[in-house]
């Protein structure tokens, strides 16, 4: 038995159309499923807590254009505690945070789970911003050894007694000489 496929040329064209138009990402031809407007100033004001001294962002998705946000507004002034987890902050945001004028109320920072790299972990440990900080936490944020043994070199931290760089890509070599230079911690963890 011998079948023939006939096609004329407006079901090929069709064809050939509705193959290619599936191609394309959906938010090309105009649909944007998942991006939304953030209200930066709401979402800052209903995450502060206890007064103003703590800022919890975690998982609020502010990205590198909410740190901006944040750093250039007047919430910081009386922060202790900044849990910034799960933002997707790049280096330009740690940066940012970076070059923010000195928080002296600063005692905690936790930037876990974010993708800072060396260059962001090294603007942190370089930064005169946090003269007070007691307590960093870059868990999760694909920092290097170049990024973790800028803490262990850095002389702007004077206050710093917890560092957690776990799930991070250091070399062996690295931890050690972290856990040398870093012996006047409280908690270093590394792993």
């Amino acid at each position: 038995m011998k079948v023939n496929y006939i096609l004329n040329k407006n079901q090929v064209c069709i064809f050939f159309v509705s193959f290619f138009l599936a191609l394309i990402p959906v938010n090309l031809l105009g649909f944007q499923l998942e991006k939304q407007i953030i209200d930066y100033d709401v979402v800052f004001k209903e995450s502060l807590k206890l007064g103003g001294k703590i800022l919890n962002l975690s998982g609020k998705k502010i990205g590198d254009k909410g740190i901006k946000h944040l750093v250039s507004s007047n919430l910081l002034k009386k922060v202790e505690k900044i849990d910034l987890r799960y933002n997707e902050i790049t280096a330009f945001g740690a940066g940012l945070l970076a070059k923010t004028p000195p928080l002296p109320k600063l005692k905690s920072l936790i930037l876990r789970h974010n993708i800072l790299g060396d260059a962001g972990a090294r603007a942190l440990a370089k930064s005169d911003s946090f003269p007070n900080l007691e307590e960093i936490q870059l868990g999760w944020t694909e920092t290097r050894d170049a990024g973790a043994l800028a803490f262990g070199r850095t002389g702007k931290l004077p206050n710093l007694k917890k560092l957690d760089l776990r799930g991070n890509f250091l070399a062996k070599e690295t931890k050690d000489e972290l856990k040398k230079s870093l012996s006047h911690l409280k908690t270093l963890k590394l792993f």
